[in-house]
């Protein structure tokens, strides 16, 4: 679960032997379920944390990351690229958005 207006880190598992150190930059697109609305952020491999031993890719939201999701429930999904030019995907996620009762950055 994601709850509006906080700062969750994001942890992907990787299912490939692909070398988490060859990714060159990263892609995190939401969707709403019903695709009336999409969020895409960028990062470079300097803002993620990347564990090659248990193949996993963690990501870090802001308050106003968090803050876009106003559904229930978002779909997420994670893109890389390789230093040589070879892509991947994560599957797609579904993922339960919290509500909060202060809107807005604290």
């Amino acid at each position: 679960m994601i709850i509006r207006g906080t700062t969750p880190t994001l942890v992907f598992n990787i299912d490939t032997d692909l070398d988490l150190d060859e990714i060159v930059e990263l892609w995190i697109t939401f969707k709403t379920k019903m695709g009336t609305r999409m969020k895409e952020k960028t990062y470079s491999k300097s803002q993620v944390s990347l564990d090659n031993e248990h193949k996993t890719i963690t990501l870090p939201l802001t308050q106003q990351d968090t803050l876009f999701f106003t559904d229930t429930v978002m779909q997420v999904q994670i893109r890389l690229r390789l230093n040589n030019g070879l892509a991947y995907a994560s599957d797609i996620v579904d993922t339960n958005i919290g509500r909060i009762l202060k809107d807005g950055v604290i």
